[in-house]
């Protein structure tokens, strides 16, 4: 299984500086804000290849055990 990154641009009329990552999804889901570019910017074949702590966090940890929360 493949693991990818994947950048979005969204344009909004407030401050998503202000506002949390759900927030901002919601915004766009609900038609406040328009996403006009996603781009797959890396992939890796493991969990344990993604060099980010709170992506491995969501993949089952750092400690070895993200392959098992796949299946």
């Amino acid at each position: 299984m493949a693991y990818y990154k994947v950048r979005i641009e969204v344009w909004c009329d407030w401050n998503p500086a202000e506002s949390d990552l759900e927030e901002i999804i919601q915004n766009t889901s609900a038609g406040q804000a328009i996403c006009i570019k996603h781009e797959v910017v890396a992939i890796v074949d493991r969990p344990q290849d993604i060099d980010d702590d709170e992506a491995m966090s969501f993949f089952g940890g750092q400690d070895g055990d993200a392959d098992e929360s796949q299946g």
